[in-house]
């Protein structure tokens, strides 16, 4: 693994080298920041807001660098030729994978970690130390943001650029109205069409798990139950998603 640990520091240290991460984080900072100029609202509202767009920014914004930096991990190493001095090394495929996505998870932790702190330090600002349920909302949206660049960096094992960045969105908007969906689908009459649609449901990754956001910002409680649950779903998805990358990588050609 000490080969996987090499790959993983290299893509870390390449992803910081590109633009597209600073411009998004420093684009993610002022939209956080800017959720102060909401002063004109009651003091409660005002830190309802704070909360709701913090929150929001850090998932979406996230979700950007996540599948932005998962998007080239293979590509990108296969146009530069990088990859073939690597392969010819006494290095397994699955250790590469591996390594690459212990890189990207690296980058999607810092920026993390920018984002969750200039947040909480607004929050200090406003004089509203977090709570126990802004930590909760933090380590599940964490947990969807390497998800998320986990299934990015599995498709990008088969697939072009930009099938992988078209389905990576799809996914995103998909994954987060998954419960509007069922919904949907029991209104639906034809039984063949329901059981189509929630075995379709039940196989896409249910990002909506991961969204507690709502519920922090009014003030409602979430289990560690709940938070637990889903945090073992969210490693259960990227381990089966790692190892379907793995097969693909190791049936492809390069």
């Amino acid at each position: 693994m000490k080969k996987a640990w090499v790959i993983a520091l290299n893509t870390f240290q390449e992803s910081l080298r590109k633009k597209t991460f600073y411009v998004l984080l420093v684009v993610a900072l002022v939209v956080i920041g800017a959720s102060r100029f909401f002063s004109f609202l009651a003091a409660e509202d005002e830190l309802k807001m704070i909360k709701d767009v913090g929150f929001a920014s850090i998932e979406f914004f996230g979700a950007l660098i996540a599948i932005f930096t998962a998007l080239t991990a293979v590509s990108g190493e296969i146009e530069k030729r990088t990859i073939y001095p690597l392969l010819s090394k006494p290095i397994k495929r699955s250790h590469f994978i591996i390594g690459k996505l212990t890189g990207q998870t690296l980058v999607i932790f810092l920026n993390f970690v920018f984002m969750s702190l200039f947040f909480i330090v607004l929050l200090l600002i406003k004089k509203s130390p977090p709570d126990i349920n802004i930590f909760k909302a933090l380590i599940l949206i964490f947990i969807e943001l390497v998800l998320i660049g986990t299934i990015t960096l599995t498709v990008a094992t088969f697939a072009t650029e930009a099938f992988n960045l078209i389905f990576s969105f799809f996914l995103y908007v998909v994954g987060h109205l998954i419960s509007y969906g069922s919904q949907i689908l029991e209104r639906v009459e034809n039984t063949l069409l329901q059981r189509l649609g929630k075995a379709f449901y039940s196989i896409l990754p249910n990002y909506e798990n991961f969204n507690i956001k709502d519920k922090v910002v009014v003030g409602v409680s979430v289990s560690w139950k709940y938070v637990g649950t889903n945090v073992l779903y969210g490693i259960l998805y990227m381990v089966i998603a790692l190892l379907i990358g793995i097969y693909f990588f190791n049936k492809r050609e390069v």
